[in-house]
Protein backbone atom coordinates (compact mmCIF):
# COMPACT_ATOMS: atom_id res chain seq x y z
CA UNK A 1 0.00 0.00 0.00
CA UNK A 2 1.53 3.32 -1.45
CA UNK A 3 1.19 6.09 0.74
CA UNK A 4 0.19 9.56 -1.25
CA UNK A 5 2.40 12.23 0.17
CA UNK A 6 1.46 16.06 -0.93
CA UNK A 7 4.69 17.58 -1.57
CA UNK A 8 5.47 20.98 -3.77
CA UNK A 9 5.26 19.63 -6.90
CA UNK A 10 2.37 17.38 -6.84
CA UNK A 11 -1.02 18.42 -8.62
CA UNK A 12 -3.30 18.99 -5.73
CA UNK A 13 -0.46 21.99 -3.61
CA UNK A 14 -0.06 23.43 -7.24
CA UNK A 15 -3.66 24.20 -7.49
CA UNK A 16 -4.15 25.46 -4.33
CA UNK A 17 -1.36 27.68 -4.62
CA UNK A 18 -2.44 28.90 -8.13
CA UNK A 19 -6.06 30.03 -6.27
CA UNK A 20 -4.55 31.43 -3.58
CA UNK A 21 -2.17 33.65 -5.78
CA UNK A 22 -5.28 34.25 -8.10
CA UNK A 23 -7.38 34.98 -4.66
CA UNK A 24 -4.66 37.64 -3.53
CA UNK A 25 -4.41 39.21 -6.34
CA UNK A 26 -8.32 39.67 -6.34
CA UNK A 27 -8.07 40.80 -2.89
CA UNK A 28 -5.44 43.35 -3.31
CA UNK A 29 -7.29 44.70 -6.58
CA UNK A 30 -10.53 45.05 -4.82
CA UNK A 31 -8.79 47.14 -1.37
CA UNK A 32 -6.85 49.74 -4.10
CA UNK A 33 -10.49 50.30 -5.63
CA UNK A 34 -12.41 50.01 -2.50
CA UNK A 35 -13.99 53.80 -1.31
CA UNK A 36 -16.70 54.05 1.44
CA UNK A 37 -19.77 55.84 1.36
CA UNK A 38 -21.03 58.11 4.01
CA UNK A 39 -24.65 58.08 3.79
CA UNK A 40 -24.94 56.63 -0.12
CA UNK A 41 -22.32 59.24 -1.22
CA UNK A 42 -19.00 58.31 -2.20
CA UNK A 43 -15.92 60.89 -0.94
CA UNK A 44 -12.75 60.90 -2.32
CA UNK A 45 -9.36 61.51 -1.16
CA UNK A 46 -7.07 64.75 -2.32
CA UNK A 47 -5.01 62.28 -4.64
CA UNK A 48 -7.49 60.80 -6.25
CA UNK A 49 -9.33 64.10 -7.13
CA UNK A 50 -6.08 65.19 -8.16
CA UNK A 51 -5.76 61.97 -10.06
CA UNK A 52 -8.96 62.25 -11.36
CA UNK A 53 -8.81 66.08 -12.70
CA UNK A 54 -5.12 65.58 -13.44
CA UNK A 55 -4.00 68.42 -11.37
CA UNK A 56 -1.51 69.08 -8.70
CA UNK A 57 -1.83 69.37 -5.43
CA UNK A 58 -1.34 73.01 -5.00
CA UNK A 59 -4.34 73.63 -7.68
CA UNK A 60 -6.30 71.50 -5.11
CA UNK A 61 -5.42 73.43 -2.66
CA UNK A 62 -6.45 76.50 -4.60
CA UNK A 63 -9.61 75.35 -5.86
CA UNK A 64 -10.38 74.82 -1.93
CA UNK A 65 -9.48 78.32 -1.09
CA UNK A 66 -11.59 79.76 -3.96
CA UNK A 67 -14.60 77.80 -3.04
CA UNK A 68 -14.90 76.45 -6.26
CA UNK A 69 -14.97 72.83 -5.66
CA UNK A 70 -17.48 71.38 -2.30
CA UNK A 71 -15.35 69.57 0.02
CA UNK A 72 -15.85 68.06 3.87
CA UNK A 73 -12.73 68.58 6.27
CA UNK A 74 -11.92 66.23 9.43
CA UNK A 75 -10.14 67.28 12.23
CA UNK A 76 -9.22 70.21 10.55
CA UNK A 77 -6.58 68.17 8.41
CA UNK A 78 -8.19 65.36 6.51
CA UNK A 79 -10.00 67.03 3.31
CA UNK A 80 -12.81 64.97 1.28
CA UNK A 81 -14.10 65.55 -1.95
CA UNK A 82 -17.72 64.14 -2.58
CA UNK A 83 -17.55 62.48 -5.85
CA UNK A 84 -20.66 63.56 -7.02
CA UNK A 85 -20.09 67.36 -5.99
CA UNK A 86 -17.01 67.21 -8.35
CA UNK A 87 -18.97 65.46 -10.98
CA UNK A 88 -20.93 68.45 -11.12
CA UNK A 89 -18.63 70.83 -10.76
CA UNK A 90 -17.08 69.91 -14.16
CA UNK A 91 -20.78 69.48 -16.10
CA UNK A 92 -21.18 73.15 -14.71
CA UNK A 93 -18.05 74.17 -16.86
CA UNK A 94 -18.22 72.05 -19.76
CA UNK A 95 -17.26 74.06 -22.85
CA UNK A 96 -18.23 72.45 -26.49
CA UNK A 97 -15.24 71.85 -28.72
CA UNK A 98 -15.64 74.92 -31.58
CA UNK A 99 -14.96 73.50 -35.19
CA UNK A 100 -13.04 74.74 -37.19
Amino acid sequence: MPLDYLTMESDEVRQALALLGQTERAVKKAAENYTPSIRGERYLSGDEVCGYLHISPRTLQTLRDTQQIPYTVISGRVFLYPEKGIKEVLQQNYRTAETP
